[in-house]
């Protein structure tokens, strides 16, 4: 494969030039892409907004994650569904999302230790170190010219450090949300607060899924066909399983991710009432 051979083709192929055969045919190619867009951008947003009014560097590094994540698991997700028909297309796609999805698990890198171990130097030492992983992995990926090879050893490394961020917001968000339960039962805690890390505790949860399943399904493409830098996986019904099994994994999941995100970031009035509710009517059945 010629080196570089991802990042040349993003560089070198006018947009002009890029094949569109049967485009309105294959419109609906655009509707997952779209939901992925439209489930992180919101968040992205109200916290950029929020970061830029309060000048606080968690909600700047939130926003960013979630600005990243819009463009750059749209792009991937767009970049595989056209790669059969439209290699040339995709593969400049996929780079986009690359980079893209890489600045926004770093982005939640930074702001998981800054919100929940500002102060700790085992944190920063693991947060630096997986920083570094996405950025070698990524590196590795895109100037190697696999941006597009989902059966290859680099997207497999790469899919490893990107799960990293999210997966380490997980459990930092269900580690509090338990401690918060304990102190919210005593009355000691905001139910409000307690209530917002078991929603960051479920998105989260559900958005390191996917790229759980994503590794899942590159490792047995790997073992049926290799790690060989060519097409064998392309229009294979392999290739046409993994991505209905994907497809299929995110309808169940995209809508519980959407609902904890909504939430959190756009709580209506009547939910953070009932949350109150239920936590007064908790800690009186524990008084009695």
């Amino acid at each position: 494969m010629e080196p570089l051979g991802g990042w040349s083709a993003f560089c070198s192929t006018p947009i002009g030039q890029f094949p569109m055969r049967g485009w309105g045919v294959e419109s609906m190619i655009f509707l997952g892409p779209c939901l992925v867009f439209l489930l992180f951008i919101a968040p992205g947003i109200r916290l950029l907004t929020l970061a830029f009014r309060t000048r606080q560097s968690p909600e700047f590094w939130g926003g960013l994650y979630f600005l990243g994540a819009a463009v750059g698991l749209s792009g991937r997700v767009l970049g595989s569904s056209l790669l059969a028909t439209e290699p040339a297309l995709a593969n400049s796609i996929n780079v986009i999302g690359h980079l893209a999805f890489a600045s926004g698990t770093i982005a939640m890198t930074i702001f998981t230790v800054r919100v929940f171990h500002p102060s700790q130097k085992g944190a920063r030492i693991l947060a630096w170190t997986a920083v570094a992983a996405i950025l070698a992995t990524s590196a590795h990926t895109l100037i190697g010219g696999y941006a597009s090879i989902e059966n290859s050893y680099s997207m497999v490394a790469t899919n490893l450090a990107r799960l990293f961020p999210t997966s380490w917001a997980f459990y930092e968000s269900l580690r509090y949300w338990r401690a918060m339960r304990r102190r919210d039962s005593l009355g000691l805690a905001d139910p409000i607060v307690t209530n917002r890390f078991l929603l960051w505790s479920i998105w989260t949860g559900a958005v390191s899924a996917l790229p759980l399943i994503a590794l899942a399904l590159r490792l047995v493409a790997i073992l049926a066909l290799g790690s060989e830098p060519d097409d064998r996986l392309l229009g294979t019904e392999l290739a046409m399983a993994m991505l209905k099994f994907v497809a299929i994994f995110f309808v169940a999941v995209a809508p519980l991710a959407a609902t904890a995100l909504t939430l959190s970031f756009f709580p209506p009035a009547t939910y953070l009432e009932r949350v109150r509710r239920r936590a007064r009517s908790a800690r009186e059945a524990g008084g009695s």
